[in-house]
């Protein structure tokens, strides 16, 4: 499920509602999965990552998946999959990620 880019009623980080947006799947834990938000908003902080092949996965414009924008949900939040990063926004997401997130 990592790298599948769906359709959702992605929450507020303050937990008071939502919004219908693209997201992109992190972790897949059965129920619930790791989501982070996809915007085409340009932004180039240290967790943004620019999706150049964007229409592979489904998006309508050019897009940026925001490491830094998480949260963890139940999948019933999932209206629609629009599609599926390709193999080098994948290596994107991953290689940033894995440089950023260290604990």
């Amino acid at each position: 499920m990592f790298g599948e880019v769906f359709i959702c009623q992605f929450p507020f980080t303050s937990g008071a509602g939502g919004k219908v947006r693209p997201a992109l799947v992190l972790f897949d834990l059965q129920q619930d999965a790791v989501l982070c938000r996809v915007t085409s908003v340009p932004r180039s902080g240290p967790l943004d990552v620019a999706l150049d092949d964007w229409q592979t996965a489904g998006l309508l414009r050019p897009s940026v998946a925001r490491l830094d924008r998480l949260v963890t949900a139940e999948k019933t939040i999932f209206l629609r999959r629009l599609g599926v990063l390709s193999p080098a926004d994948l290596a994107a997401v991953r290689n940033t990620w894995n440089r950023q997130m260290k604990l």
